[in-house]
């Protein structure tokens, strides 16, 4: 005899029913979603579609980046970086994805952490410099990578990391291992400093572990595991494309020869004609990051180390973007002359730089 259902207990089982249907609702976002959210869209390249690259001119110009010195443009032409991969762990083993193919041609220069490397489509690899433990970008951040370590990789790049571990019995190449996968953690938590505050302002940036292919002059491929990240590539101008070096800061006789400071002066002006409106929307933009700068370094003891090269101008659109970017902790800055606190060096910049837009 089939139990009569009340319409209490009628409505309670088909609630059980939809939420078994759908187990996401009333979920928290872990991290790692939230990180990932919309990037298959924004970062989406479709291989049977020919892309316009965008014009070397219009690209733009990091003298950092362009100028790499002589022996370096040489190590690339001779030991040229041929592909990446993004690598994860399918099948009980080490799988490879995502193919990037990249020309003799393609390298871009290096940043302090980065190689960059341009995609045949208008997109960026960067691939992570080997560093040292000690090296300041490792601070609290890393350590709170370290203690859940779930957080921020994904269950396929934690089985990796087992994995390859597992493939090897010296104990410093164990921890070789540990430390690229908490080195790819800590990329992602620094992104999201930021992408959490001002997420218009932060350029759609996908971090993956990678494995980069560099063949030597007889062919003979080098493979290296080493955290990459993919990036859209944009069209603009760097804030240091604004900079006009008419003053010189004084220095002792030895720093005013071997390492001359400028005082930064900015002329926006070289934007070319531009309305007022879109102006004040870039001064506006501006002064977020400055209060998210304020943020981080007052409530959380982090530097937003921005610098003039984070900093893009997009044409034709003109809008603010930022990428490339790290926190640091505050003790690792040393306060100068003119500024109590540190991340007051990084905001005077902006604000000259608004100064410069001549807004009443």
């Amino acid at each position: 005899m089939q139990e009569k259902k009340g319409p209490i207990k009628g409505i309670r089982d088909k609630l059980t029913e939809l939420w078994s249907q759908y187990p996401n609702w009333g979920k928290i976002p872990q991290f790692l979603e939230l990180l990932e959210k919309g990037l298959d869209k924004e970062l989406f390249v479709d291989p049977d579609k020919k892309e316009i690259p965008i014009p070397i001119e219009d690209l733009p110009v990091d003298e950092v980046l362009r100028k790499s010195g002589f022996f370096r443009n040489l190590y690339e032409k001779l030991f040229p970086v041929s592909h990446v991969f993004r690598i994860t762990y399918r099948y009980d083993r080490e799988f490879l994805d995502n193919f990037m193919p990249l020309s003799r041609d393609g390298y871009i220069g290096r940043g302090s952490y980065k190689f960059v490397y341009k995609l045949p489509w208008n997109q960026v690899v960067k691939i992570g410099k080997s560093k040292l433990p000690s090296d300041v970008i490792f601070g609290s951040l890393y350590k709170e990578v370290g203690r859940d370590i779930t957080r921020f990789l994904k269950p396929e790049e934690i089985e990796l990391r087992d994995f390859l571990k597992k493939q090897t019995f010296r104990d410093s190449k164990k921890d070789e291992i540990d430390f690229k996968f908490k080195r790819l953690g800590l990329e992602r938590l620094h992104y999201w400093k930021l992408k959490s505050l001002i997420p218009d302002l932060v350029v759609p940036t996908r971090f993956f572990m990678g494995l980069r292919v560099r063949n030597n002059p007889f062919g003979i491929p080098n493979v290296t595991l080493t955290p990459c990240d993919q990036q859209t590539l944009l069209a603009g101008k760097h804030l240091k494309e604004f900079t006009i070096r008419n003053e010189k800061l004084e220095q002792n006789p030895i720093l005013n020869k071997l390492f001359p400071k400028w005082k930064l002066n900015f002329d926006s002006h070289r934007f070319g004609v531009i309305s007022k409106s879109k102006l004040k929307k870039i001064a506006v933009d501006f002064n977020r990051v400055i209060e998210v700068t304020k943020f981080l370094a007052e409530e959380e003891k982090l530097i937003f180390d921005i610098h003039a090269e984070n900093i893009i101008i997009t044409l034709p659109d003109f809008e603010l973007k930022i990428f490339d970017f790290h926190v640091f902790d505050d003790y690792l800055y040393e306060p100068s002359e003119e500024n109590p606190t540190p991340e007051m060096d990084h905001i005077l910049i902006i604000e000259e730089f608004i100064k410069s837009f001549e807004l009443d």
